[in-house]
């Protein structure tokens, strides 16, 4: 069939038509400006481990590739958070001021606010991680939220973090080398707890500096890692839990990690242990939860050697370790030995240590510690 002249400019504009819708749909709203030049020039700083610092606006951001995520997560509160995302990946950002992140170990995400995160390469290579320009097609995002957003789907909500207006690269990770874990409600006798007043509740809390000061040893340069009963991990630059950080003892969702800077329902509740470079201290009760209890002779608690596995004590069958109790009692006891020891909790507070028949080994009447020796 011949198409006369005005058929074939109507099929021709027709088709231009469709290009042109199709490459408007294609748009995605965080690259288009905000009109406002003080906004669009907002930056976020990339220091650290590297040569020289290094600076990225809005404005450059959004002329990247952007994506688009129908967010959700759960805060630590139990709320739920639900919202549109726009914005660029967080490795083109990175390469676009010249950064590869496979040469890097760890990013630390800062907010304006002080709020600290610490991102890891399993979590970008597995993750979905934007840096949102844009809230529910909102260009200029609320002064809680600008410059920029971190959203890292299917993760938990301390990942989500809001202000992101620094990133630290870190070349290494120092790793841990865990010597000694510690019942952190024993290692606490005689620090006097402060009453902090947070959103409203006023509950007990351990200063963590303190906490510190009765470790073993502390390396500055180590991240100091939390993991919750419920599974979850978070780890932060110890440089930032040095002040003002406390782990609420009491109340609602204790043992919890609270300081000025983290906002409600970015914490991390239920704790069941935290890590330095060669320290960790847990929480049984969570522990328990976290871990699952065993049975020796029809007495319930957590086996000494899954205790030490769980907190990423590393070669134990080749190592001796002595147990102390807060009566100053001490006993040694062979790596292999330590899956035969129960930690039981009791009624009264106490953290007893049992031991299978056939040990010879005397039982402790309550833990303080548990240390590798060499």
């Amino acid at each position: 069939m011949k198409l006369n002249k005005t058929s074939y400019f109507f099929l021709i504009s027709l088709l231009f038509c469709i290009i042109l819708t199709g490459c408007a749909e294609e748009q995605v709203i965080s690259s288009k400006s905000s009109g406002n030049q003080e906004y669009e020039q907002q930056k976020i700083i990339i220091e650290g481990d590297i040569e020289e610092s290094k600076e990225i606006t809005v404005a450059e951001m959004r002329q990247l590739p952007q994506k688009e995520s129908k967010c959700s997560f759960q805060r630590a509160t139990g709320e739920m958070e639900e919202f549109h995302a726009a914005g660029p990946d967080f490795s083109d950002v990175m390469a676009h001021v010249g950064i590869d992140v496979k040469d890097f170990k760890g990013f630390g995400i800062i907010a304006t606010d002080g709020y600290y995160c610490l991102v890891t390469p399993e979590i970008i290579n597995n993750r979905e991680m934007i840096l949102a320009l844009a809230i529910d097609k909102q260009l200029e995002l609320p002064k809680n939220m600008r410059p920029a957003r971190l959203c890292i789907i299917d993760e938990f909500g301390p990942y989500w973090v809001r202000m992101v207006d620094k990133i630290i690269l870190y070349k290494d990770i120092p790793k841990k080398d865990i010597t000694s874990v510690w019942i952190f409600n024993n290692l606490a006798q005689g620090i006097e707890p402060y009453p902090y007043e947070y959103y409203g509740s006023k509950d007990n809390a351990i200063e963590l500096a303190q906490i510190f000061s009765r470790f073993d040893q502390v390396e500055g340069r180590a991240f100091f890692t939390m993991k919750s009963a419920d599974g979850f991990t978070k780890s932060e630059a110890l440089s930032m839990v040095n002040k003002h950080y406390y782990i609420k003892v009491a109340g609602e969702g204790a043992p919890m990690n609270i300081c000025p800077n983290i906002k409600l329902g970015m914490n991390v509740k239920h704790i069941a242990w935290f890590s330095t470079n060669a320290d960790a201290a847990i929480f049984p009760e969570q522990m328990a939860e976290l871990m699952g209890e065993k049975d020796f002779g029809g007495i319930k608690g957590i086996v000494l050697k899954d205790i030490l596995e769980e907190v990423q004590l590393k070669g134990i069958e080749e190592k001796e370790f002595e147990l102390v109790g807060m009566d100053g009692e001490s006993v040694m006891v062979s790596g292999k030995d330590l899956s035969k020891g129960l930690l039981h909790i009791e009624d009264d507070g106490n953290y007893l240590v049992l031991w299978q028949e056939g040990t010879g080994l005397q039982a402790i009447d309550n833990l303080l510690c548990i240390r590798s020796i060499k």
